[in-house]
């Protein structure tokens, strides 16, 4: 959103219209705008725990794209800071509840070989929205016209429901209610009418014996029900927050202003380099499609880690050496760098990872959990950076060179490998733990050796 044209009024705030031509408001205001976002997405993010238990994934989605279409609209027209951020929480909350449901749709209707590739189409689909968003942001940064911009998100939204209708609901999500006629058709459609009856008696045979076991919650995973459980479910937090804890918001949200600042005030430059990083951000998730099948998860993470914390590094030393002209390339190497390497792994894995790694009675929480996690570090993040900025100025990107590298270590011990990995297999093939550390009846689950 732009930001001078809201809330620092250069166009002036005289208007004829019922409708301010501006917000006026400090920036630490606009932060918490910003930060409304996220908080809103943290909420949603919770909520999908209950939701994803209670109704289907395509209503879960209808829920999410009614939520936007209302904090849009709410934004659009508003005549206060309040009312503006409340807009912003709103659509933050369909934010929340459709990275979780639209994450936990594509596992369940895809094949193990293809998962991979269909969950990189989600990423691909959010880098082509991003520059869309970047390109009509510097187009209609004009008074009034910022209130269209709102307006667009509502019209999305708004044939998206009238697409959800068209497809088909998951066959876990039919089996797991006992509608399994519809399942099979479900899955005939979805197969292209081939032959499914082993794949569906998988499916039937997997939600029956989850029918004796109870649904778990947030609580059994936190008071370690299951140890093997409560592990797995780290792992999709981890995993989760290193979609936002490793700089990716302050390289997309602030990185004009930053790299102007290194550039020497020249905001073209800057802004030429944040519209070269959208387009190399899209062949990015392009080459992820088949990356993601070649080296795995867990590949794809370490590779995007390290190439973030590379990326860091060029940063600052491009940054601090105060010879714009000459290490400016340096700057503008390691920011595309950054992001391409971003959209590899960090951006597509952690919408990918936990239905690969829990079971469905656990899959709510911890999928609720993984959502919560990555926005709030969203929140936490883009709140503090400006913070960050001011006191470390050109060497700021010294802290996530440090996060990514902490984050590759991590995973590079601890993160499984899932690719190829039958979701509906987690309790069929799973291994027991000791009494003591597991009472019984209690969740257990495979950790399984997947095939590349």
């Amino acid at each position: 959103m732009p930001q001078y044209v809201i809330s620092q009024c250069i166009y002036g705030t005289e208007s004829d219209s019922p409708l301010p031509i501006c917000l006026p408001m400090s920036d630490v205001t606009w932060g918490h705008t910003v930060g409304a976002f996220p908080l809103g997405a943290l909420v949603g993010g919770l909520a999908t725990n209950y939701l994803n238990s209670l109704f289907s994934r395509r209503v879960n989605l209808i829920i999410a794209a009614s939520w936007n279409i209302l904090g849009s609209l709410l934004s659009a027209v508003s005549v206060s800071v309040e009312m503006y951020a409340v807009g912003r929480a709103f659509v933050g909350i369909a934010s929340g509840i459709a990275g979780a449901s639209a994450a936990i749709y594509v596992a369940e209707i895809s094949t193990n070989r293809c998962r991979g590739a269909f969950g990189s189409f989600f990423g691909i689909f959010l880098n082509i929205a991003i520059l869309i968003a970047q390109l009509i942001a510097r187009y209609m940064s004009f008074s009034y016209v910022w209130r269209f911009i709102w307006a667009i998100p509502a019209i999305i939204s708004v044939v998206q429901i009238g697409l959800i209708f068209t497809v088909v609901e998951t066959p876990r999500r039919l089996c797991a209610v006992k509608r399994h006629d519809e399942a099979r058709e479900s899955l005939l459609k979805l197969r292209n009418h081939g032959d499914i009856e082993e794949e569906f008696e998988a499916v039937v045979e997997s939600r029956r014996q989850e029918e004796n076991i109870k649904l778990v919650s947030i609580w059994d995973i936190l008071r370690c029900q299951s140890r093997r459980l409560t592990w797995n479910a780290f792992i999709v937090v981890v995993v989760q927050m290193y979609n936002q804890v490793g700089g990716i918001g302050p390289m997309s949200v602030y990185s004009v202003g930053f790299l102007a600042k290194v550039f020497g005030g020249n905001t073209e430059l800057a802004t030429n380099v944040v519209l070269a990083q959208a387009g190399a951000n899209i062949i990015a998730t392009f080459i992820a499609v088949v990356l993601i099948g070649w080296i795995g998860r867990k590949g794809c993470m370490l590779l995007s880690l390290l190439g973030m914390t590379t990326g860091s590094v060029f940063i600052v030393i491009g940054a601090v050496l105060d010879e714009p002209e000459r290490l400016g390339p340096l700057v503008i190497t390691g920011a595309i760098l950054f992001s391409f390497t971003y959209c590899l792994g960090c951006a597509i894995v952690p919408w990918l990872i936990a239905p690969e790694l829990l079971p469905l009675q656990a899959l709510p929480a911890g999928a609720a959990m993984g959502t919560a996690s990555n926005w709030l570090f969203n929140y936490l993040i883009n709140t503090l950076w400006p913070l960050i900025d001011k006191d470390l100025g050109n060497y700021s990107f010294v802290l996530f060179a440090a996060i990514n590298f902490g984050g590759f270590v991590f995973l590079l011990i601890f993160m499984p490998e899932t690719t190829g990995k039958d979701i509906d297999r987690h309790d069929s093939i799973a291994e027991k733990e000791d009494d003591e550390a597991t009472p019984v009846g209690s969740i257990q689950l495979v950790n399984e050796k997947a095939e590349l």
